[in-house]
């Protein structure tokens, strides 16, 4: 494969960020460019990764700090709630996606061990995500956080289209 670049999401990418987010729903949730851009500037950790000077795969993650929990009431974000409410001392991934022509290259795995790493540097104990169920259920995205020993903690169910899989890994 070409040269891999991660780095940091910076507002020069984001544009490119929004677009594949666009382009995995209704794997990864819809957001607008602004509220993307808000998250992205909320965020404790975000990267992504470039091949040719295009984005080709993005993360952005908070952490259960006290200014990040305020931003998520402020936001009203119903799984980092329903999270909070059942693990501490974690890493939230609110999103991840990777373009479809380079999927099954590792790249979701090296964004996701290098969460681990973050996550590992700052002692964070656990590293969390939610996995639709409805509308659809993402087997995708089941199976790639079974590769990182995810487990599920609880399912949540918002609405008769709306339900969610609460996943937890444990960071040792």
């Amino acid at each position: 494969m070409k040269d891999i670049l991660f780095q940091s999401i910076n507002n020069d990418l984001i544009a490119q960020c929004h677009q594949l987010n666009e382009e995995n729903v209704p794997n990864v949730g819809s957001r607008s460019l602004e509220g993307l851009t808000n998250s992205l500037e909320n965020s404790d950790y975000s990267e992504c990764v470039i091949i040719d000077n295009f984005v080709v795969g993005f993360v952005i993650c908070f952490q259960d700090s006290e200014i990040t929990k305020s931003y998520m009431e402020k936001i009203e974000h119903k799984n980092f709630k329903e999270i909070s409410n059942r693990v501490s001392n974690f890493l939230y991934i609110d999103r991840i996606a990777v373009n479809a022509k380079y999927r099954n290259k590792n790249l979701g795995s090296q964004l996701y061990s290098n969460i681990i790493n973050f996550s590992k540097d700052n002692s964070i104990s656990n590293l969390t995500a939610e996995i639709n169920l409805l509308p659809s259920v993402n087997i995708p995205s089941f199976e790639f956080h079974k590769k990182f020993n995810f487990k599920e903690i609880d399912t949540v169910k918002y609405s008769k289209d709306y339900e969610v899989s609460l996943q937890k890994k444990e960071i040792i």
